[in-house]
């Protein structure tokens, strides 16, 4: 819709405590799959276990999930991050598994790429086969979403923090956010976006709330900052 759409600015209403959001992570979704030999649990010389192969692949991950979380941070989001979500290997108790599917998330902060992930996970790959001449893996993405962030200098950041700061006594702050929101894909799309949104907890759980006297305000705040930026 945002490229057939021309809109010139946007604000994005997840829950800020009413503090006006200018940066957010993303993430890429990735596959590794590693591939072994199957053969007959007995055979020990013929069989090569996939399930193996990714465990010390594992191994690797785990090392650069510290590295990661050892880099200088951003500012508002903090530093990336990955985890192993999904691992799936082998068919029966019996059998050397042929193959073992891993799917990891990487969260990114603004500045880095799709690229810039994968190439960081090929390299790992290389590095496992280079101890082990028997390991064999492969790496595809299966969904990137950019990080984002705004200059806290754009017309729509200051019209919202300064119709904020008239509803609320108080000027509320720049934040960022650990998660990934629309505001990415609207930046993406060229357009100038903030994010402000309610009093509220809960995320994806079976008591995910917001506080309706916060929600009243930030209706206010919309319709003024909607006015004062468009003049």
């Amino acid at each position: 819709m945002v490229r057939h759409i021309p809109v010139d600015a946007a604000i994005v209403t997840e829950p800020t405590e009413l503090d006006v959001c200018i940066a957010h992570k993303g993430f890429v979704w990735l596959e590794v799959e590693t591939l072994g030999q199957a053969a007959h649990g007995s055979r020990f010389f013929e069989g090569i276990d996939a399930n193996m192969r990714m465990g010390r692949f594992l191994a690797g991950l785990d090392r650069l999930e510290q590295e990661l979380r050892a880099r200088r941070p951003h500012p508002l989001v903090g530093p990336p991050s990955l985890h192993a979500s999904l691992l799936r290997g082998g068919t029966e108790l019996s059998t050397y598994a042929a193959s073992c599917r891993l799917g990891v998330e990487r969260r990114t902060v603004p500045g880095e790429t799709e690229a810039s992930v994968q190439a960081e996970i090929e390299a790992l790959i290389e590095q496992t086969a280079s101890t082990d001449p028997t390991f064999r893996a492969t790496a595809r993405c299966l969904l990137a979403r950019t990080a984002f962030e705004v200059s806290p200098d754009a017309a729509i950041v200051r019209a919202v923090r300064d119709v904020a700061t008239r509803h609320l006594g108080r000027t509320p702050a720049f934040i960022g956010k650990p998660f990934w929101m629309d505001s990415a894909i609207l930046a993406d799309a060229g357009v100038e976006t903030v994010v402000i949104g309610p009093v509220g907890a809960g995320a994806h759980t079976s008591e995910e709330w917001v506080d309706l006297q916060s929600l009243e305000r930030l209706a206010t705040i919309l319709a003024d900052a909607a006015a004062e930026y468009c003049g």
